[in-house]
């Protein structure tokens, strides 16, 4: 497979990741955020706990988290996965305060630190099977980088995130620990 590097500017990415996140007024980025930290507590997440750590209502915040794009629920009606961050197996392990979820896409860490707190990241290169791991802080930080060169290959979104975000875009990223 040969893919040719384009580069791009911060603000282009930026921009692209916006226009293909559903705009959040400030009660649903905070129902957002409830959700990523109850997963990352490592067990499904309600619409209960969820509303009641976001401040809002559970009759206005289950119909918000069920209009969501991939969002992945069990079948007692609880998330399992949400925005970046699974219960399921994938291929990024992410570690918080000792539990290990997983991340969708190689770069999710690289926000879900700032939302949920200081992770241990582990993944591997997709072509050499290759252990690539790191520390990145919940202000961003990269530090205890086992391959300090590497980079990660990242698909700029073209259009609206839907419940395929995994296969549109999630195995399109990915670290290379040149």
């Amino acid at each position: 497979m040969t893919a040719e590097a384009t580069a791009v500017s911060l603000d282009a990415i930026d921009a692209a990741l916006t226009a293909a996140t559903p705009g959040l007024g400030e009660d649903e980025q905070r129902l957002a955020a409830a959700v990523l930290r109850l997963l990352s507590a490592g067990e499904p997440a309600c619409i209960a706990a969820a509303a009641a750590a976001a401040g809002m209502p559970v009759p206005r915040a289950g119909p918000t988290l069920r209009s969501w794009p991939a969002v992945f629920w069990d079948g007692r009606g609880r998330v399992t996965g949400f925005w970046g961050l699974a219960l399921a197996e994938m291929p990024h392990r992410i570690c918080h305060a000792g539990i290990g979820p997983h991340a969708w896409c190689a770069w999710d860490p690289l926000f879900l630190a700032r939302v949920i707190g200081d992770l241990q990241v582990a993944t591997a290169d997709p072509v050499t099977g290759e252990a690539i791991t790191y520390h990145i802080g919940e202000d961003g930080t990269i530090s205890g980088a086992s391959h300090p060169h590497a980079v990660l290959s990242f698909l700029r979104p073209g259009q609206p995130w839907d419940d395929g975000v995994i296969t549109s875009f999630c195995h399109h990223s990915v670290h290379d620990p040149s």
